[in-house]
This record gives structure tokens, C-alpha cells and sequence, in this order.
């Protein structure tokens, strides 16, 4: 995709990830391990984010992943740099971002997850994660390719979600 994004990440009219309805407060955890590369606040639309970026050793695929989780209820506590494992709590969901203009006055409670795909290996500019011209892809796909390779240090497999 070539097409230009505002602050929000959307992409010329893409919504640039998919929206999960959670409650408040509900424990996002990590789709694969990794580490974390950013974490701020942007304008409407955007709110409290995190990103991960997950290399081919961490999910025994071929490529890169970073993930945005957005609409976060506060700053994770976890610092850049840090490394998480597959089902690590990473933050809580929450509705930053939305409240107002298009969502109306209560906002709307959700996660906002974007995955990209990198098979060129880091790619990786400014704090905020410029990485726009990676291609999106499905989240689920991770788990797909990795065919039951991934895991976590919590036991957990992709074969078992």
C-alpha cells in the first residue's frame, strides 16, 4: 500500500488493523514473543499504544511481525527494550483515543491490533514506529505459518489457540 496515513494509521481510506471489542481493563497478552520497540500516546483515533517487534527467532517464521495494540487504558509498565514471552500481559484494553467526535462522548472500548510483515529483516523509523510501508496482514496468519512451531515460555503453543 502506497496510499498516504494520517496519525491514526489509516491508509488512505484501510483501517489499517482489526477492531476487538473488550471491556475496560481486560489483560491484552502478547500473540508471540518479542520485544517491545515503542509505547506513547497519539491524537484521536490512536490513544495509548504499545509495539512489538517479534524476529524469525522468536516466532520460527521467515519474516518479521511488529504489532500495535492501541486504545490502551494507561502507559504499560513494561519499558522499551524489554522482552516478553507468547502470552505475556503486555497491557489492559481501554478507550483512549475515542472518546468523542467519531465514537460520541463514552468512547469506544476496544483493542485496535495492527500487524505487519517485514521479510526484509528490521525495519524500523523514529520512536512513533514508522512502519507504513510494510504490508498489514492478518494476526492470525502468525499462528497459520507457524504451523504449531511457536512457543511461548508459559507453555503456551500456537497449535492451542
Amino acid at each position: 500500500m502506497t496510499a498516504a496515513s494520517d496519525r491514526s494509521g489509516r491508509l488512505g481510506g484501510y483501517h489499517g488493523g482489526i477492531d476487538i471489542t473488550l471491556v475496560e481493563g481486560t489483560p491484552l497478552l502478547a500473540l508471540a514473543a518479542g520485544t517491545i520497540v515503542s509505547k506513547g500516546e497519539g491524537a484521536m483515533l490512536e490513544g495509548i499504544y504499545l509495539w512489538l517487534r517479534h524476529s524469525p527467532e522468536d516466532t520460527g517464521l521467515a519474516y518479521w511481525v511488529y504489532s500495535k495494540y492501541q486504545h490502551l487504558e494507561s502507559f504499560p509498565e513494561l519499558e522499551v527494550g524489554a522482552k516478553v514471552a507468547m502470552g505475556q500481559m503486555v497491557a489492559r484494553s481501554g478507550k483512549t483515543g475515542t472518546v468523542g467526535k467519531h465514537y460520541g462522548i463514552s468512547g469506544y472500548p476496544h483493542l485496535h491490533l495492527t500487524t505487519r510483515k517485514s521479510s526484509g529483516g528490521v525495519e524500523w523509523v523514529g520512536p512513533r514506529g514508522e512502519t507504513r510501508g510494510l504490508p498489514l496482514f492478518d494476526p492470525l496468519a502468525i499462528y497459520h505459518e507457524a504451523g504449531g512451531k511457536m512457543r511461548g515460555s508459559a507453555g503456551i503453543s500456537a497449535t492451542t489457540i
